[in-house]
């Protein structure tokens, strides 16, 4: 038996993980207006977008500009999905509160997924967080990266 926690986060991941998988391309604007709607019904982690190669993923091409969104509104967390270091540069320079890394055990679906084995999506977690500590020393200290955002200079979640 496990023993109970004092918080659980609800993430809402449909503005990438829902978004990704059709072909039309919301606009901005719309997107907007959804993460002001899910911060008003009390949200207060939004995972708002990947930092993929527009050419792969052009729904997802607007993410910097829904994490410059989100930082407006008071106690919201926005959080991203990131698939190698350059994403991650990509998630810090826009100011992400949370970068998620997809690591998959299976080696088949790690391939299909990320073009990379699961070793190798743990190595590139390695320089993943060493940028973002590079970051965090340069004074940008609420970052959070790799395994869920654990490490150092991570911003407190507020309870709601």
């Amino acid at each position: 038996m496990h023993a109970a926690t004092d918080a659980v986060v609800i993430r809402e991941v449909g503005l990438r993980d829902g978004l990704q998988s059709i072909d039309r391309i919301l606009p901005t604007a719309h997107k907007i207006e959804w993460i002001r709607a899910a911060h008003g019904a009390g949200m207060r982690e939004i995972e708002v977008g990947s930092f993929v190669p527009a050419r792969l993923l052009p729904q997802l091409a607007d993410t910097a500009e829904l994490v410059a969104f989100a930082r407006t509104l008071p106690g919201l967390f926005a959080s991203v999905l990131i698939p190698n270091l350059k994403g991650a540069e990509r998630a810090l320079e826009a100011g992400a509160d949370l970068m998620l890394v997809p690591l998959s055990a299976s080696h088949a679906h790690s391939l299909a997924n990320l073009r990379k084995a699961p070793d190798d999506v743990v190595a590139e977690i390695a320089h993943i967080r060493a940028a973002r500590d590079a970051a965090a020393s340069a004074g940008d200290q609420h970052r959070g990266a790799g395994e869920g955002g654990s490490g150092k200079g991570e911003k407190p979640r507020e309870s709601s």
